[in-house]
């Protein structure tokens, strides 16, 4: 097992129960310990095995910005459980919450509030309703029970629309494409729904190598599983099916897999953007996306008036009816 940590993290916030508290603020401290799972990193010496403190980080400052609690015993339940559905490779999570300058008139350094959420627990709990949404009023009184409060995009109840496009012009193109499908489907968390055709296209951005056959393909997640869970999912089925980092940067490959929409997600992380940012300009995502998903929008327009419009570069080719 392996522990990520960020200690001492300082962030000004008007969380507490005290009218002061909540006009005129503080700082707290936060202490965060993520257990995670033996990946194996002598053998996978890379970011997509992990979970990346810096996107810890970016969640608590989102959570501590944009919401106040009257309770750390809620906030810390909070962060503790997005924390924990950031990566399926999360075994343990424990967050602790001190005020340094706590209203007390003691002699003493912080005082504070840890909580520890184990993997493990969840089966035994119903968390289907744990949500989150910054206010329009970040100061509005908020004394919530933990098992309502809304965690942005934690809804484990419910079944998410995810888009997926997929690509490999290294090997047995199709022999990729249908192996790397079968893998997805065959996790649990991931039910396949709609295959669009096969395709055939030319290299978009480096010219000199072998077409690629693409489709894209939608699928239900009706788990807890999250987009960035989704993702370590996705890269290890890239590393089983021969694809090795190093290589050029949009060259050959194996098995290419996007993530193009996850519900309706807005992500910006370093290692992960929902939507993905370049949907507008591939040719060879947008035809076979247009298929299975003509009611999408890109850039405020139907796609298939978007691909007219936009009169896109580079030939893709229907090649035949795709399934698994």
């Amino acid at each position: 097992m392996f522990k990520i940590f960020v200690k001492n993290l300082k962030l000004y916030g008007y969380h507490g129960v005290r009218e002061h508290e909540k006009k005129e603020g503080q700082y707290f401290l936060f202490n965060i310990e993520i257990i995670i799972k033996d990946s194996g990193y002598t053998r996978r010496d890379d970011l997509e095995n992990t979970l990346s403190y810096s996107d810890v980080i970016r969640e608590v400052k989102k959570i501590n910005k944009s919401k106040d609690f009257d309770l750390l015993e809620t906030f810390t339940q909070v962060l503790a459980n997005r924390i924990m559905e950031m990566s399926g490779l999360v075994k343990k999570v424990m967050v602790r919450i001190e005020k340094p300058s706590p209203p007390i008139d003691e002699e003493l350094d912080t005082v504070g509030v840890e909580y520890m959420l184990i993997r493990d627990d969840l089966k035994s709990r119903d968390v289907k309703d744990l949500k989150f949404k910054g206010d329009s009023n970040p100061r509005q009184n908020n004394t919530l029970d933990p098992s309502h409060i809304n965690i942005e995009k934690l809804d484990t109840g419910n079944i998410k629309e995810v888009y997926l496009s997929l690509g490999s012009n290294a090997g047995d193109r199709k022999a990729n494409l249908k192996k790397a499908l079968e893998l997805l489907d065959s996790n649990p968390d991931i039910n396949i729904d709609i295959i669009s055709s096969l395709y055939e296209t030319e290299p978009m951005y480096v010219k000199d190598q072998k077409s690629f056959y693409n489709l894209t393909a939608k699928a239900s997640i009706e788990s807890s599983m999250g987009p960035f869970e989704l993702l370590g999912s996705i890269k290890r089925i890239e590393y089983d099916l021969g694809r090795k980092k190093g290589g050029t940067r949009y060259g050959p490959r194996s098995i290419d897999i996007d993530i193009l929409y996850f519900g309706d997600e807005k992500i910006e992380s370093e290692i992960l953007e929902i939507p993905h940012p370049k949907i507008g300009e591939r040719k060879f995502v947008l035809l076979p996306l247009s298929e299975i998903a003509p009611d999408i929008k890109i850039s405020g327009r139907d796609i298939k008036a978007y691909i007219k419009e936009k009169d896109l570069s580079g030939k893709v080719e229907l090649i035949s009816p795709f399934d698994i």
